[in-house]
C-alpha cells in the first residue's frame, strides 16, 4: 500500500472516534492532545474520558458530519461498511483500527519526546514490525530529547529574522548540547547558548527545564 507521510493540525478541528475500547480511548486521548475537538460514540468506554465528550449510545449515520478524521475500532462487517460509506460522502479521514483495506489513512507508530515526533509505518504491511521499530527508537531516545527540541526551538524563535539563525542553530546541533541536556547541567547549557545564540538565550528565557528541574 503506497502512502503518503504527513502531520496533521487538529487545534480546533472535530474528531470522532467510533468506539469505547483501549484502542478507541488511545486515539481519543491522542487526538485530545493534538487540540483537537473529540467525540467519543460509544455504549461504554473501557477508561476515564476526561475533558472528552461521550455520546452513549451506537455509531448512526450523520455522527461523522463536520468531522475531518475519525477512527473506529471495530471488526463489525456492517459497520465498517456504514462508516466508510459516510466517510466517504462526508470527505472525512477514517481509520479503522487494524482493518487497513477500510482506511483511508494508516496511522503509524509514533516515538514521542515532547515536540519531537518520529513516526513509523509499513504501508499497513506490517504493524508489529512498526511497533518493534519503535521499541528500539524509545530505547536509543532518551527524556533529553524533549528539552533539547524544546531548546532548539526556542533559539529559532529568538533569532527570527536573524540571518545567521541557520548557523547558529547548526552549531548548537554539532555541539556537546545535547549531552549537557542530558546530563542535567544547567550553567553549561547556557554558557553554550550564550556563546552561539547570545546573552537573550538562556534556559529561563527559552522557558525551558531540564530533567529534574521546575
Amino acid at each position: 500500500m503506497r502512502t503518503h507521510p504527513v502531520f496533521l493540525r487538529l487545534e480546533g478541528r472535530r474528531c470522532v472516534i467510533v468506539g469505547g475500547d483501549a484502542p478507541a480511548v488511545a486515539k481519543a486521548r491522542g487526538c485530545a492532545e493534538a487540540g483537537a475537538e473529540v467525540t467519543v460514540v460509544a455504549p461504554e468506554v473501557g477508561a476515564d474520558l476526561a475533558g472528552i465528550r461521550h455520546v452513549d449510545r451506537e455509531y448512526r449515520p450523520g455522527d461523522l458530519a463536520g468531522a475531518v478524521l475519525a477512527y473506529a475500532s471495530t471488526r463489525d462487517p456492517e459497520l465498517i461498511r456504514r462508516l466508510t460509506d459516510e466517510a466517504q460522502r462526508e470527505r472525512v479521514l477514517l481509520n479503522v483500527i487494524d482493518v487497513p483495506e477500510a482506511c483511508t489513512f494508516i496511522a503509524p507508530a509514533v516515538v514521542r519526546r515532547g515536540d519531537l515526533q518520529i513516526a513509523i509505518g509499513t504501508g499497513g504491511a506490517s504493524p508489529g514490525l512498526a511497533a518493534r521499530l519503535r521499541r528500539e527508537l524509545e530505547a536509543r531516545l532518551g527524556p533529553e530529547w524533549a528539552p533539547f527540541v524544546a531548546i532548539l526551538g526556542g533559539v529559532r524563535a529568538a533569532l527570527a529574522g536573524d540571518p545567521a539563525r541557520t548557523e547558529v542553530v547548526r552549531k548548537l546541533l554539532a555541539s556537546p548540547l545535547l549531552e549537557l541536556v542530558r546530563q542535567g547541567r544547567s550553567q553549561e547549557v547556557d554558557a553554550l547558548l550564550a556563546r552561539e545564540a547570545g546573552a537573550g538565550c538562556t534556559l529561563v528565557r527559552l522557558g525551558v527545564a531540564l530533567g529534574g528541574e521546575g
